[in-house]
This record gives C-alpha cells, structure tokens and sequence, in this order.
C-alpha cells in the first residue's frame, strides 16, 4: 500500500465531494431526473421491464433507484447515490489509475466530472465507477473472471451506449481465457471462465430483448436514413463542441470567435492524436475504442441526433480513460517510439480535458446562481396562490412538465390536455408528439366549462413561442405568473388563467 498516495487520494476526494455536493444540494430537478423518479414511483417491477422499451434505457439505474422512490418521495436520494458514485470513481482514478497526478486532477476537473456527471443525476453517473473497476480488473481477469464478467455486464446495462463497450472486451476475455486456455489444455480455470462469458452474454442479450423494439415505441427517436452524411458531420462536430462549451450546442453561438474555434480544432486535433497513440501502442485498444466510440457515434447519428448531451459525449471520454489505463499499467509496456510513450500519453491527456474545464466551471455558477429549472419556483407558486379543490392546472407539453408534476407530488395534480388524464410520467408516443401542435385552448376550455364550474389554469413552456396565449387568445387568457430564466431553456415556465371572453 501506497500511504502518500492514498493520503493523497482521501483529501483531494474530500475536496471534490465538498465542491460538488454543494453544487447537487442546490440543483433544482429538471425533466429527465423527474422522469426516472416519476417512473420508479408509480410502476412495479414488472411494469417497469415492460415500460423501459419507451425510454430506451436499460433496467440497471431504475431498478438501483426503486427501493429509494418506494420508501421516500424526496428525489434527494438519487442525486445523492448519483453524486456518491461519482466520489468513489474520483478516488478510484486517483489511487488506482497509473496516469500521473496532474492528468488525474485534469479529469477530475473536466466537465464531466466536475459538472455533468456529479450534478445531474441520470444513469450516465454509474458509468465511470464501473468502468474504472473494469479497468483495475482488466489484468486480473484470470483471477477474478466471474466478477470481472459482473462488472462488464452491468456496464452494458447502464445505457445503449455502452452496449459495444461490452461486447468488444468480452471477446477479449473470451479469446485471452478460454480459446488461448483450451489451446494450453483444459483446466479447472476453464469452468469459471465459461461461466464468465455466460455472465457476459446474458448481460447483452438482456439489452437486446428489452429494448429491440424501442425503435417502433419511442416516436422521438427519429431515426433518418436520409442525409446521414449531413448528420455525420453534425454530430462529429457537437461531440467536440458540446465537449467543451455546451452553450455554443445549444445557441450556435461564439462567445470568443477565435479563441472557440481554435479550442474546438485543438480538441479534435488532440482526440486524433490520441487515437493515433492507442494505434501505434496496442491495437487491440485502439480497436476497443474505435468500435465502442464509434458504436456511440452511430447512436446519436441514427437515433439521438438531436441529444448530444454532454454527459453522454464523456461516456465516450470514459471509455477512452480506460483504454490508457489499461495501456499504462501494464508494467511491460515500452512505446515502440518515444513520442508516444507515458510522457506523451499524460500530456495529450491532460491538455484535452483541461480543454473542457470552463464548460464545467460555466455550469457550475450557471446553477448556482440561475435556477437550473423553472419548475420549483412555478410549483412553489401554484401551492400558494391555486386552490387544488376548486382548480383544474392543465399541459400541452409532457415532456417539460413532468418536472412540475414532481414538485407538486403531494399538493396538486397536473392534467394532460392531449392524454385526458392525470400525468404521473411521460410516455413517448405519439399522443406526447401531439403535445406541440396548436390546442385551440379557448374552445377546449369553453367545452370543459360546461359541466364544471371550477378554475382553469394552463401552463405552458417559456421558451415555446407558439403558445403565448397573452398575444394569440387574450381576450380568453390572463398571464399572472412567469418563472425567471432557467439553465435548461425548454423549463421556464407561464401560468394562464381562463377568463372567459371579456366582450361577451
């Protein structure tokens, strides 16, 4: 045991945990974090297998949240295990990893793991832990195959990204401990190893029976066989982007027209160098990265193109840190030129995450000072200003309120104009597509009115310009309430009273 470094290891992750638990305490639920709880809550176990093909996700995260949402209606609970999780990988990357310190405390201060996978609690939070035990278990995986095998298919079952990922380091560990093994003779090792890979393989084949329909359920995965040279580029170019500012994604925007578009160019340039590096060291590697990164590529490309969220882009980032992990460790690797050795390595490294510090940094005090959704403060609003027993508060758009409908969880109830019914979670059909279509709210609420005396509410998104109804229907509609701007621009927030037709 190495006490400096362990020494070491315990006080800069103390002092990652204090910096970002702040930042986790103060982050307001948006959408996608309330979508998990909402689903965890309201469906068993059984309903929740059948239910994930919609989502598109695997069972692994909702089933770890489940007991949490059964016993407790705080949400606070899988920020925490999600913030918790990324603690343990931190001191996984500084006391076990073979980079040096100062490429370690780059990664650490990277976006992802500064911001994006401590903050925002989703699935891609588990990932880099367990990848990280992959990476100590790689060269131990004749000793501990099954639970090597373990790890490898939990991976696989924390997001579809991570599917080729698993594939490609199964083959290896099929090839390296039962092919080469039976080639020595069979061993009592072998029986172990054989269960290894079955481990392995139902892991992957429970992905592609759960979710090889969620083309046909999930109507927002847009699948385009059309211009995918087109998408190709744009997504090659957002995976860097958002890399490094996740603002100019989403406004199209430079900040600082030179300085950006160099940064950008470095970055790229760096990735390439890097790949160029796993090349020329170990093929085998570079293969595993080729595949699993590209494997990811294609998913965004053909399925969510218009969701190249950040956390996503640094699982790739993730797979990349383990392929020199394992690369590094090896204590017989010598570069075959000295250019591409652990200098170079450590080097390359450090400069590319330290690219995308400031976008961590950015979101950091863009949360701490901004609500990161507007849903808390609308909710806070409506318990204090809407009688739940002589009030109806109707949506046109599920996706961006299912955050509100958490808040008001034990208040209010929030109707879904399209669905006819209470919301408790959003499904991603055709009837949540027909949420952004005109309503024609007036007529919809004069229909209503007839047989029920209560007040109407109607809330829509901020930023969703075709539903201003203070402009297109204000003789129906009063504006009284809109939240302040949100980091997340689709989750700002106005309330409408009906009024009825003041000329009549």
């Amino acid at each position: 045991m190495n006490k400096k470094l362990l020494i070491i290891s315990i006080i800069i992750t103390l002092i990652y945990s204090i910096i970002t638990l702040n930042t986790v305490l103060h982050h307001e639920v948006w959408a996608d974090e309330a979508q998990v709880w909402q689903i965890c809550t309201h469906l068993s176990i059984k309903d929740l297998l059948i239910h994930l093909k919609n989502e598109g996700h695997p069972a692994l995260f909702y089933l770890m949240i489940m007991p949490f949402a059964k016993l407790f209606s705080d949400i606070i609970y899988m920020k925490l295990l999600c913030w918790l999780f990324m603690c343990f990988s931190v001191f996984l990357l500084l006391y076990y990893s073979p980079f040096k310190l100062y490429t370690k405390i780059a990664i650490i201060l990277s976006a992802g793991f500064l911001y994006f996978f401590p903050v925002l609690a989703r699935n891609y939070s588990i990932i880099p832990f367990l990848v990280f035990l992959a990476a100590i278990l790689y060269k131990k995986s004749k000793q501990y195959p099954i639970l090597y095998a373990i790890i490898l298919a939990l991976i696989a079952n924390t997001h579809i990204i991570m599917f080729m990922f698993t594939i490609c380091l199964g083959i290896i560990f099929y090839y390296e401990n039962i092919i080469l093994e039976i080639r020595k003779g069979f061993s009592n090792k072998l029986i172990k190893n054989f269960i290894a890979i079955l481990i392995i393989i139902i892991g992957l084949l429970f992905i592609f029976f759960e979710l090889s329909n969620t083309p046909n359920s999930n109507v927002f995965l847009e699948i385009n066989i059309y211009n995918n040279l087109l998408a190709t580029l744009r997504i090659f170019l957002l995976f860097f982007i958002n890399s490094y500012n996740y603002d100019i994604g989403l406004n199209a925007a430079l900040n600082n027209p030179i300085l950006d578009l160099l940064s950008i160019l470095f970055l790229i340039i760096l990735y390439i160098l890097l790949f160029i590096n796993l090349l020329i060291n170990n093929k085998k590697l570079f293969a595993v990265a080729l595949l699993s990164i590209g494997f990811q590529l294609g998913i965004y490309i053909f399925a969510y193109n218009s969701f190249v969220y950040v956390n996503r882009i640094f699982c790739a980032h993730i797979i990349l840190i383990f392929c020199f992990w394992v690369l590094l460790q090896n204590n017989n690797f010598k570069p075959k030129y000295k250019i591409f050795g652990k200098k170079s390595i450590n080097i390359l490294l450090t400069l590319f995450f330290m690219l995308t510090i400031y976008n961590g940094i950015n979101y950091t005090k863009l949360d701490l000072s901004l609500n990161y959704s507007g849903a808390k403060e609308t909710a806070d609003y409506i318990r204090a200003n809407i009688n739940p027993n002589n009030s109806v508060i109707i949506i046109d758009n599920e996706p961006y309120m299912i955050s509100l409908v958490y808040y008001l969880r034990d208040t209010h109830r929030i109707y879904s104009a399209f669905r006819k019914k209470y919301l408790d979670y959003v499904r991603w059909d055709n009837i949540t597509v027909s949420n952004y279509a005109d309503l024609g709210w007036s007529k919809y609420i004069e229909y209503l009115k007839e047989t029920d005396k209560r007040d109407y509410y109607v809330i829509n998104v901020s930023s969703d310009k075709r539903h201003l109804l203070e402009k297109t229907q204000k003789d129906y509609f009063k504006l009284i309430f809109k939240s302040k701007k949100a980091v997340e621009p689709f989750e700002g927030y106005r309330i409408f009273k009906f009024i009825g037709h003041q000329n009549n």
